[in-house]
């Protein structure tokens, strides 16, 4: 059903004829005439009842007149609404995005896009020391990354710390399936520890405590990414690995599961960051709201 048509329908319903209705839109008679009659065609009925004076809607019109008045105001509210996106200046923003956290910060980011209609939001997903840097070099607006270590260039939001969890490949399931860990249980075990490529971070601390409290402590691999750990134990990685467990996902073949540890070890801390000159608040989300230290 074609919309001009029906535009040219209600005005006709609206004037009571197709001379006045003609007047209105500036268009000659016999076209918008012919419109008409196409449209009544389409529908199968008359939909005005033709009197010397004007023209009454019949039952079919009538029903026809009300619901197009609707369609069309539905359809000028859309077309206003496109101009207005089209034509606004959207703010550019540069959010950076650690690798040590993407299932972490989803939230954060699905609540700056629903809240922040007039961001243009691009994110960069990098190491937590890269992404500093960049903040440094006024390339990212915001960071969600591992809390940096205090400095009077940050502006920092930091969020409850996440639980470790100890992740084992099922050549180690009988020996440690079902069990809460400690770290001397793991050692021997070839691990993939977390790593930052620049500077000091929760590898370092991490490496402290098992060589404190481990027999022999096997560190087998280096990464940066928690999803990469999970990745190389899915494809065969007989090991273990310590990682956030906000991002810890099942293993779809059952080559490895997740094992809580008997101690806290509260390493994985992460936080909102901006520069302390930052020239507002654009750190704060606005509807997902996560418990600060």
């Amino acid at each position: 059903m074609d919309l001009k048509r029906l535009q040219y329908f209600c005005t006709i319903a609206e004037q009571g004829s197709i001379s006045k209705a003609a007047r209105l839109l500036n268009i000659a008679q016999p076209p918008l005439g012919k419109r008409l009659q196409e449209l009544e065609e389409e529908i199968g009925s008359p939909l005005f009842n033709r009197t010397p004076r004007q023209m009454v809607l019949t039952e079919a019109g009538t029903f026809l007149y009300r619901q197009s008045c609707d369609i069309l105001s539905k359809i000028n509210s859309l077309k206003r609404q496109t101009i207005t996106i089209a034509t606004r200046k959207k703010r550019v923003v540069n959010i950076g995005l650690s690798y040590l956290y993407l299932r972490y910060f989803n939230p954060v980011l699905l609540d700056y896009y629903r809240n922040r209609p007039e961001w243009d939001i691009n994110v960069v997903v990098s190491d937590s020391s890269h992404l500093e840097a960049m903040l440094l070099e006024h390339t990212l607006d915001i960071a969600l990354i591992q809390m940096p270590g205090q400095s009077q260039s940050w502006d920092i939001r930091g969020l409850a710390p996440i639980d470790s969890v100890a992740v084992i490949s099922s050549h180690y399931t009988a020996m440690l399936a079902g069990k809460t860990l400690q770290f001397a249980d793991l050692s021997g075990v070839p691990l993939i520890l977390l790593h930052r490529i620049g500077g000091e971070g929760t590898y370092e601390i991490l490496r402290s405590k098992l060589f404190d409290t481990m027999s022999q402590v096997n560190i087998s691999i280096k990464v940066s990414e928690p999803k990469l750990i999970l990745d190389m134990m899915e494809q065969g990685f007989d090991g273990a690995a310590i990682i956030p467990r906000s991002e810890y996902v099942p293993s779809q073949q059952g080559k490895y599961l997740a094992c809580p540890l008997t101690e806290p070890f509260a390493i994985y801390k992460p936080a909102i960051v901006t520069l302390s000159t930052a020239r507002d608040r654009l750190l704060w989300p606005l509807a997902h709201e996560q418990t600060e230290e």
